[in-house]
């Protein structure tokens, strides 16, 4: 179960949004086609939508990753869909 969260004034009453299948809408939304929204995600494991957050932590895994001489803290599904939605060359990955 994915939890929402109000995080506008403006939201509506009901999230815009129910998850039956997380792990389908993730896949989805890592593909290289589809990145809108996949930066928070990356980021915080939150997809925001119309005031609000769903919380994806559950279903992500935490990694860093080295690129260009620096170290990044990430979340996505998978090794294969973080290289994906990264531009550039990774030097090295870890699961936290």
């Amino acid at each position: 179960m994915v939890n929402s969260y109000k995080f506008s004034e403006t939201a509506t009453e009901e999230p815009p949004m129910k998850f039956d299948n997380p792990i389908g809408f993730l896949e989805f939304r890592y593909q290289k086609g589809c990145i809108s929204g996949v930066d928070n995600l990356l980021r915080s494991g939150l997809y925001k939508l119309s005031g609000w957050a769903y919380d994806f932590r559950p279903f992500l895994k935490n990694y860093v990753y080295k690129q260009y001489g620096s170290w990044h803290e990430v979340y996505a599904p998978n090794k294969t869909m973080l290289r994906e939605v990264t531009y550039g060359k990774i030097d090295k990955i870890v699961e936290i």
